[in-house]
């Protein structure tokens, strides 16, 4: 029974790590769907990305495979037989001491309870899978979304530059301009296709992202139909969000089943050994490192949602500030062409009013798109959390097997 339980629990911690490295979508529907367009507003993308992941229809395994387990080790805490018979074998000698320890705990339905911590954790662990699932979409639409505003950004400094040289050559050739203008805004230009051609090539990369994340063929061709803006923040009472995340996340949940479990574990173990035995040692070590494991968790949560909305908060101001940047600098670079067309500029002038311009776009655009993600960021960390399942409980999981096996070897 015991090696059952550890089977369901090793099924769990699998989800779980899969959940923080494995890609999204399914590679079974990938492998098989043609390659055409799909479009997608942003919800459209996560429904179709939770209908078809594979880890969410492995952490459902999980669950089924958790709740077998827990059913096998309820029929034997309620048959008990196992304990009679070792009791019996115990008369004649031929049981040790960590075995009688072990009936014992089955019989005190230890082993029930670890069995229901188990179908608990995988339960949890679905529903953060989920969570996961959600956040890697919304963080490839945004990412995608990025990408393809930016090629339009790179676009029209391209068509801008373009202009510039069309109308240096036609100065160059009425004898009104220097080589050295015609030379600067052919640099300037060939400048702008370079990083035109990069934006481009991004987005195509980011394109295929997006499509392995939703596990359609990489070269999808993709039509999203929601944008790139943004909302002002919710006011939040950031005390009760952090309450919140206490009672709802992953981390918090694992960490505090597996305490009370330790705790339990301690107690039977007092209960059969003296206090200056290892075996009532090390209960009280693992009790003692679960505690400090879920103290220091509360903190990391606490942390983490504060520090979410710092990010989002700060994210959010950069735009406002970056907006007003942007006008100003559109009429600086307006100011710079037309002194440049009465020749109290120079083409260099206009060149680095438009690579100003260019730049402070592009840091607008960054802060949208930092915002977005990090708005769905602090959303999800008073909520069941994005971090994989296990990766703050896959110590005490761990140590949830070993106080599982007690001190003997021998399992039932």
């Amino acid at each position: 029974m015991k090696r059952k339980m550890v089977l369901a629990v090793a099924g769990i911690l699998t989800v779980c790590v899969l959940a923080g490295t494995a890609a999204v979508g399914q590679p079974e529907a990938a492998a098989e769907q043609a390659a055409g367009s799909k479009e997608f507003s942003l919800q459209e993308a996560v429904d179709y990305a939770l209908e078809n992941s594979s880890l969410v229809k492995l952490s459902a395994v999980a669950v089924d495979t958790a709740e077998v387990a827990y059913k096998e080790a309820n029929d034997a805490y309620k048959d008990g037989k196992s304990y009679y018979d070792i009791l019996a074998s115990a008369e004649s000698g031929t049981v040790s001491l960590s075995d009688r320890f072990e009936a014992y705990k089955l019989k005190e339905g230890y082993y029930k309870d670890l069995a229901e911590m188990g179908v608990t954790l995988a339960r949890k662990g679905e529903e953060q899978t989920a969570e996961i699932v959600k956040f890697s979409v919304e963080s490839a639409y945004f990412d995608l979304l990025f990408a393809r505003d930016k090629v339009e950004i790179q676009k029209s400094v391209l068509d801008a530059a373009g202009r510039d040289m069309d109308i240096v050559d036609k100065k160059f050739e009425l004898g009104m301009v220097s080589e050295v203008d015609v030379l600067s805004a052919e640099a300037s230009l060939e400048s702008a296709r370079l990083s035109y051609n990069t934006a481009v090539r991004e987005a195509e990369y980011k394109a295929m992202t997006f499509n392995k994340t939703l596990g359609l063929p990489l070269k999808t061709e993709v039509v999203l139909t929601d944008e790139l803006t943004y909302d002002q923040p919710p006011e939040e009472d950031l005390e009760e969000r952090v309450a919140q995340a206490l009672e709802n996340r992953y981390e918090i949940i694992a960490a505090r089943e597996q305490y009370e479990m330790d705790k339990r574990n301690l107690d039977l173990t007092g209960g059969f050994y003296t206090s200056t035995t290892y075996a009532y040692k090390e209960a009280q070590y693992q009790m003692d490192s679960s505690y400090y494991s879920l103290v220091s968790t509360e903190q990391d949560i606490e942390l983490s949602v504060r520090k979410a909305y710092m990010d989002m908060m700060s994210a959010y101001d950069s735009i406002g500030v970056l907006d007003k940047n942007v006008e100003r600098l559109e009429q600086a670079y307006h100011l710079a062409q037309l002194r440049y067309d009465v020749g109290m500029a120079t083409s260099h002038d206009v060149v680095n009013a438009l690579n100003a311009l260019n730049e402070v776009k592009l840091q607008r655009l960054q802060s949208v798109h930092a915002y977005n993600l990090a708005r769905k960021q602090f959303e999800a960390s008073y909520g069941i959390g994005i971090s994989p399942a296990g990766s703050s409980g896959m110590s005490g999981m761990s140590a949830g097997g070993q106080s599982g096996q007690g001190s003997g070897s021998s399992g039932m």
